[in-house]
């Protein structure tokens, strides 16, 4: 759940007012599982962060998180990259997924 709670609260652009019907779907979910995005925007996404706006060539959008030292990763990489779009041009560029417990 961390995952994708990290995955909705960065990598929507405003609010649950002022976002499209998807994006809004995804942060009404994860305020009902006692998440407040903008605390995890506040952690993950200081100023002059890393951005890949969606468009219609990539079909996709890109956030880079900077992680705490405390968390974690498989190469030790302080960043994580949360991407989302459209699902056959996503799962065509993973190597593995994640399941529900965290493993490859």
């Amino acid at each position: 759940m961390k995952y994708l709670q990290q995955a909705v609260a960065c990598n929507t652009l405003d609010s649950i007012d002022n976002s499209g019907a998807t994006e809004k779907a995804m942060l009404k979910f994860i305020t009902r599982c006692n998440c407040d995005f903008e605390v995890l925007r506040t952690k993950y996404l200081p100023s002059g962060f890393l951005r890949f706006q969606f468009d219609s060539t990539r079909k996709r959008m890109s956030t880079v998180l900077n992680l705490d030292e405390s968390e974690e990763t498989e190469h030790n990489n302080p960043k994580r990259l949360h991407v989302k779009g459209a699902s056959e041009i996503i799962l065509e560029s993973c190597n593995y997924y994640l399941d529900a417990d965290g493993n490859k």
